[in-house]
């Protein structure tokens, strides 16, 4: 396996493990009650707000939409997406 096939296979890892947690997180705030409520991790959530505070410099209304869609997509989408690139790279490297 090479370098980019190993990069995308830790990506999927880490996607795992954050599901992984986010259902025992889940799970652990069940307590008496039967409501399972499932909180997707963001970037807003990993990083401060105040790192992407440039977004609201943007000109284009549209850029910035853009923008803000991408930090409050869940970070688990970001990992398994990092690791489909990685994988899609690797593929079309070998071919020759």
């Amino acid at each position: 396996m090479s370098k980019l096939g190993i990069i995308g296979f830790l990506f999927l890892v880490a996607a795992f493990f954050l599901l992984c947690y986010q259902f025992i997180s889940a799970a652990l705030k069940l307590g008496p009650s039967s409501d399972f409520v499932y909180k997707n991790v963001r970037f807003i959530d990993v990083l401060d707000r105040k790192y992407f505070n440039w977004i609201d410099t943007i000109p284009s209304v549209y850029t910035q939409s853009i923008a803000e869609f991408l930090i409050s997509m869940p970070l688990l989408f970001w990992l398994i997406g990092c690791a489909l690139i990685f994988f899609a790279i690797q593929a079309f490297k070998r071919v020759k």
